[in-house]
């Protein structure tokens, strides 16, 4: 977050030449061009900065307190998916020069079966997917290390995280289909076939659904859509849990309930999530 937002905007300044003004426009501009939750990580970052500097006598007050607090706008902001509004939003993608130029389609279709989070789809590789037994392996991230670029981190965010699940049939025919003409090592890779960064992913995705009922479009809103929908049917905590590699469920499930291959209920369930369901 310092490399790639902070250090451009205030690097080279003194610590006493940072001014609250100075802190609310880099702020106000790493929303407009990230994203609410990447200006809030950003507001963080340099709150403990400056908190640490308050507290050397460095400087007598932190500008960043001085900042209006962020409020996130739900309202054509923060949008929730629905099965119906997943209908209409891959047909306007299908529709979208920009989505099919910067293979969206396939991908908001990826996130609707699997309900993973953006970075642990784009560091899916070939070797993760085993089409005879209809499961996918989910074992790592893509992250941005200063330095050295993206790389795929191996674990994923946490030990939940690191799971095998059985996705639905749709999902595995989605990917045989891409891995026939894949010219990558991942799943879903950028135009040039490298490792695909998932803040530019999110912001393509911000670009193709401007001025549209699905303006605001986070990824997760599919991860909240799965969810939904596996609740809806009947299915359980824990199974709701292993299938999106959440960590946090009671302690007895955790300690007492075995753990294996996931979602093979979720999977029935989530084939009526099938783009071969919702559009027509």
């Amino acid at each position: 977050m310092w490399t790639r937002c902070l250090l451009p905007a205030v690097g080279e300044l003194r610590i006493g030449d940072v001014r609250v003004s100075r802190v609310d426009r880099m702020i106000r501009d790493v929303r407009e061009r990230r994203g609410a939750g990447t200006a809030q990580h950003a507001r963080v970052i340099l709150a403990g900065v400056f908190g640490l500097a308050v507290r050397h006598d460095a400087i007598e007050a932190n500008p960043v307190r001085e900042l209006t607090p962020s409020r996130r706008k739900k309202n054509g902001h923060a949008i929730e998916l629905t099965e119906e509004s997943l209908a209409g939003l891959r047909e306007h993608l299908q529709q979208s020069g920009g989505a099919v130029k910067y293979d969206l389609v396939d991908l908001v279709d990826a996130l609707s079966g699997l309900g993973c989070r953006i970075g642990e789809l784009l560091a899916l590789d070939w070797t993760k997917i085993d089409e005879a037994t209809g499961t996918l392996s989910i074992e790592g991230t893509v992250i941005r290390v200063p330095a050295e670029g993206l790389i795929v981190q191996d674990h994923a965010k946490s030990k939940a995280g690191m799971r095998t699940i059985v996705p639905p049939r749709w999902v595995i025919d989605l990917f045989r289909q891409r891995h026939a003409v894949a010219v990558a090592p991942w799943v879903f890779p950028t135009t040039k076939a490298t490792l695909r960064d998932p803040d530019n992913t999110r912001a393509r995705l911000r670009d193709v659904v401007r001025d549209t009922p699905w303006e605001g479009l986070h990824p997760h809103a599919f991860r909240h859509l799965v969810a939904t929908r596996l609740d809806r049917a009947g299915l359980s905590a824990r199974e709701i849990a292993d299938y999106l590699g959440h960590a946090r469920i009671s302690m007895t499930q955790d300690v007492y309930m075995a753990r294996g291959t996931a979602g093979v209920a979720a999977s029935a369930v989530l084939d009526q999530l099938g783009p071969h369901e919702t559009t027509g």
